[in-house]
């Protein structure tokens, strides 16, 4: 089949687990003799062909225009549409896109994240149609709300997450299929209106493994790692720098925490001290997890299955984690495989009985490893993945 994936950011680099997961999508395409047309949106000018043409047969892409894109959530909203899917309307896009279907002629159609399906919608390809919602937007959306501080921004939360509850049903009734990554999401979505619905499919994340867990990392070395443009890591870094981190340090004074991942907003880059690294993008992330003598993921808000909890584990390295993000990943373990956390208390004297035990931590890392080893390669993950019945 030719298969056409329209994404509203240019897949490269893979600044976060969403880009990461829809190239691994169409790597698993490719793996199964599918071509692949690429049709982006792009922040930069000059996005970077070259390694995108490496898994991509073809790639087309046009420039988003920020002005116009703010206009657009704008209208969408006052229209009682998601903002986020006006956020990501051009009127350039859509003349791109018709001209590739022509030219091209694709079989199937993939619409990364929600946003891009009214691309679908107005051309009328929704039987032909795969949706790569990825997340239950409107359960993170209901989150965010309790982790927000009133004001203007909380008021437009409040009617976005109304939006896309509404729209999340339609296109849920609309297309053939719309896929999510964790289990837990097709669940509220099913409790919320879409009890019956046959287009609901859950395809998890897979992950790489590294070939050898590395007995050389940093022992006083704890980072987080994830995309700092989102709010819902934002939060994790500073719950964790504010609640958790003192603690620890009481106990351990050496120790040190590093946040690791692309776009650090100012509240972020602000925690920088002696004892406090704000990295930014890094070329490998795997290099990173691995000097590391733990994972964070003291998430508080989040919808889907958490890239980070198995990249750490796939890279030998032991997780602490929120007990929020257990039910999407049901062969977790608290003290096996991964460190569960329901409290701040919780939390942090989980990372002090890591850093103390030597044995205890690279047991646990081992655990993780051979967990992740068993139930998340992506072939295992996303079988059946381009099929529409």
């Amino acid at each position: 089949m030719k298969i056409c994936i329209l994404t509203p950011r240019f897949p490269y680099p893979q600044y976060g687990g969403d880009v990461l997961r829809i190239n691994e999508i169409a790597r698993y395409l490719k793996s199964k003799g599918h071509t692949l047309v690429l049709v982006s949106l792009s922040d930069d000018a000059t996005p970077d062909l070259e390694t995108a043409e490496k898994l991509y047969d073809k790639v087309y892409f046009v420039r988003r225009k920020k002005l116009q894109s703010y206009l657009n959530a704008l209208l969408f909203f006052v229209q009682r549409k998601p903002m986020q899917c006006g956020y990501y309307a051009s009127a350039d896009y859509e003349k791109l896109l018709r001209q590739v279907i022509a030219d091209e002629q694709p079989d199937l159609y993939i619409s990364h994240l929600l946003r891009m399906a009214p691309y679908l919608e107005r051309l009328g390809l929704q039987r032909h149609s795969i949706i790569e919602m990825t997340d239950a937007l409107s359960r993170t959306y209901a989150m965010s709300l309790n982790a927000k501080k009133g004001g203007l921004l909380k008021f437009v939360y409040h009617f976005e997450q109304r939006l896309m509850a509404q729209y999340e049903q339609y296109v849920i009734r609309t297309f053939p299929k719309t896929v999510l990554v964790s289990e837990s999401d097709e669940a509220f979505l099913r409790e919320r209106g879409c009890e019956d619905a046959t287009s609901l499919y859950t395809y998890t994340n897979g992950v790489h493994c590294v070939d050898k867990i590395s007995e050389d990392y940093d022992a006083t070395r704890i980072s987080f790692v994830g995309n700092m443009r989102t709010l819902q890591n934002q939060d994790a870094v500073l719950y964790f720098v504010h609640d958790i981190y003192p603690k620890i340090k009481k106990v351990l004074p050496d120790v040190k925490f590093h946040i690791v991942g692309s776009l650090p907003p100012p509240s972020i880059q602000t925690l920088v001290s002696d004892d406090i690294f704000v990295t930014g993008f890094v070329d490998d992330i795997e290099a990173e997890i691995q000097k590391s003598a733990l994972i964070v993921a003291p998430v508080r808000v989040a919808a889907g299955i958490q890239n980070k909890v198995l990249q750490a584990m796939a890279c030998g390295v032991p997780v602490v984690l929120s007990d929020l993000l257990c039910p999407a990943i049901p062969q977790l373990q608290d003290g096996v495989n991964c460190a569960v956390a329901h409290t701040e208390e919780d939390f942090s004297a989980a990372c002090i009985k890591l850093l103390q035990d030597k044995q205890y931590r690279n047991d646990m890392a081992k655990c993780g490893y051979d967990m992740v080893i068993r139930h998340y390669s992506w072939d295992e993950k996303l079988s059946g993945y381009e099929s529409l019945r």
